[in-house]
């Protein structure tokens, strides 16, 4: 028994990595990760690959025992036993780094007020006023117009925080606050067709590589009264790492800037899903207690008067459309009336400029533009928002404006090598976002950089 030690081991390292690896890819977002990314496409090979190594070192081993002299057999022992501790160490620590375990905790976080799948009874979305603690509390919501204020209390102690304000009346003056804390403000939009929003996409908090101080200073301009936003939407990647309770922290820290004050919606992106992190971002993003009435909380629909938003879950390329949201997407397009502004807002792209790199041409996709762009098309779509590649680029397609921003932070991609047919205007290695105004029947879209001044402008009519 103890001179078959070594083939019990190589059998443990397989089996353990085996085991890591049927977990990995039963998260939400493996398969695209997988697909995509080249360096994490090899280094699951690689895993995979060792795994069958140790397996057949294990049955190698009791093959040779008998036939072997000792000095033989005792390196033999030797070398199995090595590459069985690496397989039976190596995978315990990954799972412990993919699920989170090593990435700390959210901490408190300040009150962000996070739209709702949906609409209110007065034609505009419902909120939440959502934030974390980092010990379990019990919690009071002041909240309403002047002196006309109402209270919300949670009945037992718990470390996310969760508060809905429903019905809410348009372009009026709400504040709020929590405890005796900080009281504030903020105006819902109006339902007349006059809307000003802006979109981002790929802040990346926690990448190292990431300009947190760019962010800020386009946070403090979507938070400027000044500059009139009634909403904002991210649209994925906000953070590295989705597993890192840490890091979503630091991200809602930053955000909260503006996001205290203006209605806000985050999309998924690829890295928020990574291994473990859909959970965390469904817990954060869009936390239990948050109304749900047409959607998921991986995709939603958000109605402002004639207005109408899609969010949808694109995340590394067409692996996250389900047959369930495709369903959901086309019965929502036809529900909404032929004359009212279509957006439609994911992480992933459609039509793009870009490059080759890691094992995948991040550009024009056709996996994404053959499954969705024809439900745009035909049900006139008047503009697609997206994120994904880290540049800022405006385009047209067979009557769809689509727009990427993915530059709220992150690392700029490099230049591209390949134009898109559909490329109207294109920026690479600038930070920015995109800051759009419907009136009545035309949407200006400013593509705006890190200093709020405009790169390109251009004047959209909605589809009749």
């Amino acid at each position: 028994m103890k001179k078959s030690i070594p083939a019990i081991l190589a059998l443990a390292g397989a089996l353990l990595i085996g085991a890591f690896l049927a977990w990995a890819f039963s998260l939400h977002g493996t398969i695209g990760l997988f697909r995509v990314n080249g360096q994490y496409h090899s280094l699951f090979l690689y895993l995979g690959g060792f795994g069958l190594v140790l397996l057949v070192l294990s049955l190698l081993y009791l093959w040779l025992k008998p036939r072997l002299k000792p000095l033989g057999l005792r390196w033999l022992s030797v070398l199995v036993i090595i590459l069985s501790l690496f397989g039976i160490i190596g995978p315990p620590l990954a799972f412990a780094y993919a699920n989170g375990t090593f990435s700390g905790k959210i901490g408190d976080t300040p009150p962000q007020l996070l739209m709702a799948d949906g609409t209110g009874a007065n034609g505009i979305p419902n909120l939440a006023v959502a934030f974390n603690t980092a010990a379990e509390s019990k919690n009071t919501l002041t909240w309403g117009t002047g002196s006309n204020l109402s209270m919300l209390k949670e009945d037992s102690p718990v470390k996310q925080h969760v508060f809905m304000l429903r019905d809410l009346a348009p372009t009026t003056v709400y504040t709020y606050r929590i405890n005796g804390g900080t009281t504030y403000s903020f105006t819902t939009p109006a339902t007349d067709g006059e809307l000003h929003f802006a979109v981002s996409s790929d802040a990346h908090f926690g990448a190292g590589d990431n300009r947190a101080d760019l962010t800020d200073e386009m946070l403090a301009e979507i938070a400027d009264p000044a500059n009139g936003y009634n909403l904002f939407f991210s649209l994925g990647d906000l953070v590295e790492h989705g597993f890192s309770s840490s890091q979503w922290g630091e991200a809602f820290r930053a955000f909260s800037t503006a996001t205290s004050i203006i209605p806000t919606r985050y999309a998924i992106g690829n890295h928020e899903s990574l291994f473990a992190g859909l959970g965390r971002y469904e817990a954060y993003a869009y936390p239990a207690g948050m109304d749900i009435q047409t959607g998921s909380r991986l995709w939603y629909r958000i109605d402002v008067g004639k207005i109408h938003f899609l969010i949808l879950d694109i995340e590394w390329s067409a692996e996250s459309y389900t047959e369930e949201q495709a369903e959901w997407l086309e019965a929502q397009l036809k529900d909404m009336p032929s004359g009212d502004w279509k957006i439609v807002m994911s992480h992933g792209f459609y039509y793009a400029s870009g490059s080759f790199s890691d094992g995948w041409k991040w550009y024009d996709n056709p996996e994404t533009i053959d499954a969705l762009s024809p439900l745009f098309e035909q049900y006139k779509v008047d503009l697609v928002f997206s994120g994904h590649d880290h540049q800022m680029e405006l385009l047209q397609h067979n009557g769809v404006t689509y727009a990427i921003c993915g530059a709220f932070g992150g690392l700029p991609d490099s230049p591209r090598t390949y134009t898109s047919p559909a490329s109207l205007w294109y920026a690479n290695g600038k930070y920015g976002f995109v800051d759009a105004s419907i009136s009545g029947d035309k949407c200006t879209l400013n593509f705006r950089d890190s200093s709020y001044a405009v790169l390109d402008t251009l004047t959209i009519n909605k589809h009749s």
